[in-house]
């Protein structure tokens, strides 16, 4: 990069007409550098301009005249792009001012401070943004830059008086109100001036349904595609078929043995041996659905037009339904990727919206039925299909030798074949390579990030994404499981109703992950054994200690998991029942908010308990549900249960030893003004206990917080010592 063409341009936004001096050379200061790095400068080109300033432009002197003609225009294609960030930024703080007037009139809030806060701001940008507009100017006149016709190649044109930008397609034409309102922006964003248009109102987007015709009439569609083809997902891993309805069936075979010694002497049908059974795997395909109401078409307008400045030089403009489209597809594809893992299907209730999770089975709910049973559709019966490996907890100090185990529990003919592979949560996969390091790291022949069971080149590792709460390892040949659909982009094929200020958007599909071979279906768990499977895995796959959500103002449900952390509701909620809990398993039920929370009667399905449960955040009752349908208590546990306590009245109280604790039953008013022996970095966990003469802490002194804190029974703050000493505040409750 020439950067001797940025220098006029520089002098100009710091407002200097010639440059400071530093040891009798140009240069830049750390004020001016700080300046410039508002406007959005990178700090690698602040550090390289500096050093070519520094050195009188010298080192691009060998380059000659070549280039001269094409790096001005780079020079103010460069700044344009920070002139279309800032003008990006600028339009979201002018939505925020927007927002917080709302609320200060609708709401009744007051918001003066940070109205004046965002004024501020506003006005900067502002500022920053007639400078950037002056200095991205070519000699030939203001817009020059503009002035090129849409050819095809990218380049965008705001001077075309029928198309926004020049870019072809009905969904750009101008007699579209909304690309008359992103057109105003981007000129005014470029330094124009343009006459003032009328704000938004219902009609102007009644042609958004001709748009999302010409988005289909127009391979614009294929560019969507693209687009989410770029997204990761897990059919790098687990490919993807399509074509397949719901009970369709994947057939296999299991064989007996055939082989044996030359007997051509014996009667032929008296030595015939070997046997074999069909079997087959029926697919379950799971219906999908999207439908969502846009219900701010202004609002979904103004980031749109924010997105098409942010874009500066970017060839790829959207238009405005395809922006819609897009950012709905990228919702979509992420949604059915973390089902695809994550997923428990659960049926819907009318009318009733239901989770994204609960829409289909993913792979470790797959897993799950055929290790711990299922009812085979096809004849009623309850089945067992994997027989899983005891091999206990995994954690990072034995990982490695869990691996191992496992591994060589496999029939010696299918772990050697080349063709198995490990599948394993992305987050074991660091545990792995730790556990390698410190146990062979010193070794001559050590291989640091392996991707394959050190002990067996044969069976590679291949790392399982979203997958964070899940401890299940599992072994199969490459390509058995795959994931299925219906019809290629059937969830992206929208349906689109526009009403008024409203936007009503849907699509329906199909999709699956299943296994075309797993093992053969067993009755009973006895007769199991691990010959006649083609999936190998490990006992347990969620840990107890991993809470899943419940749903707000209902009962908990243990579908997802066993271990269920409430939320808020919308006002105090009485547990009838724990629904889907299976007879004869520990349901753990903790506290998650104590701001409209739970409670439990010592009645109906709890009438066994022994209390009424009223808890604290943090709180945890175990339960376990008998064949009658009621729960007999297992156990509590308090979130402060196991912390250190201070002495009462301890006002400086020591933090060794721990990192959980909770204050004492003091006898007077005590202010907590220091801790000792706090160690920098740690988090420090402080309960309270009590409610008369509850130990408190100031805002101040020792400690910033973001108020004072009473520490009364139920209330919590987590605190963090700095390197200068004080604690700062991380959360409370």
């Amino acid at each position: 990069m020439k950067f001797k063409s940025f220098s006029a341009h520089i002098l100009a936004l710091l407002g200097l007409s010639e440059w400071s001096k530093v040891e009798d050379k140009n240069s830049i200061t750390a004020e001016e550098v700080a300046k410039l790095k508002n406007y959005g400068f990178t700090e690698k080109f602040l550090t390289d301009f500096k050093a070519s300033l520094e050195n009188d432009f010298q080192d691009e002197a060998e380059d000659g005249n070549q280039g001269e003609e094409t790096e001005e225009p780079r020079t103010t294609a460069f700044l344009r792009g920070l002139l279309g960030d800032t003008a990006a930024r600028l339009t979201q703080a002018q939505e925020q001012l927007e927002a917080l007037q709302t609320q200060q009139r609708d709401e009744n809030r007051n918001n003066t401070a940070l109205i004046a806060k965002k004024d501020a701001e506003i006005t900067k940008l502002s500022g920053i943004i007639a400078q950037l507009s002056a200095a991205a100017e070519d000699d030939p006149g203001k817009g020059k830059q503009h002035n090129a016709q849409a050819d095809g190649k990218g380049k965008f044109n705001l001077q075309d008086e029928k198309q926004l930008g020049g870019l072809q397609g009905e969904m750009f034409s101008l007699d579209r109100p909304y690309n008359l309102r992103a057109k105003a922006a981007l000129m005014e964003a470029a330094g124009f001036e343009m006459i003032a248009l009328p704000k938004a109102s219902s009609i102007d987007y009644s042609r958004l349904k001709e748009d999302l015709g010409a988005f289909y009439r127009i391979p614009w569609q294929q560019r969507l595609q693209s687009f989410l083809m770029e997204l990761p997902s897990i059919e790098s891993i687990f490919p993807l078929e399509s074509g397949y309805q719901d009970l369709a069936t994947l057939v296999n075979i299991w064989l007996g043995e055939f082989s044996q010694a030359g007997n051509e002497e014996s009667d032929f049908d008296k030595v015939t041996k070997g046997s074999y059974e069909f079997d087959d795997e029926t697919l379950r395909m799971f219906n999908v659905m999207f439908a969502h109401r846009f219900k701010n078409l202004k609002a979904l307008e103004k980031t749109w037009i924010g997105t098409l400045n942010k874009e500066g030089s970017n060839p790829i403009k959207w238009s405005f339904i395809e922006y819609i489209l897009a950012e709905t597809a990228k919702k979509l594809h992420n949604e059915r990727e973390q089902r695809r893992i994550n997923g428990i299907r659960k049926d819907p209730n009318l009318n009733e919206p239901g989770k994204a999770l609960a829409a289909a089975d993913g792979l470790y709910e797959f897993l799950n039925k055929k290790v711990n049973g299922h009812t085979d559709i096809n004849n009623g019966k309850f089945v067992y299909q994997i027989k899983p490996f005891e091999l206990g907890e995994l954690t990072e100090a034995n990982i490695g030798e869990k691996v191992y185990k496992g591994t060589s529990m496999i029939p010696a003919v299918l772990r050697d074949s080349g063709n198995l592979a490990l599948y394993m949560p992305s987050h074991f996969i660091v545990l792995y390579h730790k556990y390698n390091e410190l146990h062979y790291g010193q070794n001559q022949d050590y291989k640091a990030n392996i991707m394959y069971v050190k002990e067996y080149p044969a069976v590679k590792i291949i790392p399982v994404p979203n997958a964070d709460n899940h401890h299940r390892i599992f072994w199969t040949f490459e390509g058995n499981i795959k994931t299925y659909e219906d019809k290629p982009g059937e969830m992206t094929a929208f349906n689109l109703e526009q009403e008024d200020w409203s936007l009503k958007v849907w699509s329906n599909w199909r999709e699956s992950i299943w296994a075309i071979a797993v093992g053969f279906k067993y009755t009973k768990k006895e007769d199991m054994d691990y010959n006649r499977q083609m999936i190998f895995c490990n006992e347990y796959d969620r840990p107890a200690s991993y809470f899943v959500d419940a749903d707000k103002d209902k009962n908990p449900s243990a579908k997802f998991h066993t271990s269920i952390v409430t939320v808020a509701n919308t006002a105090e909620f009485a547990i009838t029942d724990i629904e889907d809990a299976p007879v004869g398993t520990v349901i753990s039920l903790k506290c998650g908010s104590v701001d409209k929370g739970v409670k439990i009667e010592k009645s109906g399905n709890f009438e066994l308990i022994s209390d009424a449960w009223q808890p604290g955040k943090g709180d945890v009752i175990k339960l376990m549900k008998r064949a009658d349908g009621k729960f007999i208590e297992i156990g509590r546990e308090n979130a402060s249960s196991d912390a250190l306590q201070f002495a009462p009245d301890e006002t400086t109280p020591s933090l060794l030893d721990g990192e959980v604790f909770v204050t004492g039953e003091n006898t007077k008013a005590t202010a907590i003004i220091n801790f000792t022996d706090a160690e920098t970095g740690v988090v420090y966990t402080i309960y309270g206990s009590g409610s008369e003469y509850a130990s408190t802490i100031a805002a101040g002194g020792n400690f910033v917080l973001t108020e004072a804190m009473t520490l009364s029974e139920g209330k919590f703050i987590k605190l963090a010592k700095a390197a200068d000493g004080k604690f700062y505040e991380v959360a409370r409750g």
